[in-house]
């Protein structure tokens, strides 16, 4: 009933009833990270979605730094922190497509997160198309709200760079 409780404050999840939640939570296998464990790897092929059930992590991008002339150097930069506070998921991109990690994910403590991962998710969809419906209504409308958030953030970053360059 607890688990119910927690997946029932996940936005993605939260039309999902009492015995649909039990459904999800099958498929949920739960998973430990010690602080400071990379969760998620940029770049690398992922095929789950983690639901944080305790502690915080840490999202960061890779970006290209010119050091110097001809001296470039890799950085990561911090785009957010999730906690289970927040009722945060991550990698919810890969239960839909096979692609790769668009960020690294670190524990920032001690974390228990729930994993889902996408053949299962599949399954569950496919066996249960109503849970599936409500799921990726739910992705989708979060994805709208950040690819949103991310060409808000573009226009600001272009209006800044047109300034900066007197253009």
């Amino acid at each position: 009933m607890e688990k119910e409780k927690l997946l029932k404050a996940i936005p993605i999840l939260q039309d999902l009833d009492e015995e649909e939640l039990g459904k999800l939570l099958e498929i949920a296998r739960p998973v430990q990270f010690l602080r400071g464990k990379v969760i998620l790897k940029e770049g690398e092929v992922g095929d789950t979605m983690y639901i944080i059930e305790e502690g915080m992590v840490e999202v960061s991008k890779t970006l290209v730094m010119k050091m110097g002339r001809d001296d470039y150097q890799d950085r990561d930069k911090i785009l957010t922190k999730l906690s289970a506070d927040d009722h945060a998921i991550f990698g919810e991109v890969a239960l839909f497509e096979k692609g790769k990690r668009t960020a690294t994910v670190v524990a920032l403590t001690d974390c228990v997160l729930l994993e889902i991962s996408r053949p299962n998710f599949l399954k569950l969809a496919e066996e249960n198309p109503w849970i599936g419906y409500k799921i990726t209504r739910n992705v989708a409308q979060l994805l709208c709200s950040r690819l949103r958030k991310a060409d808000e953030d573009t226009i600001k970053l272009t209006t800044a760079l047109s300034i900066a360059l007197g253009r």
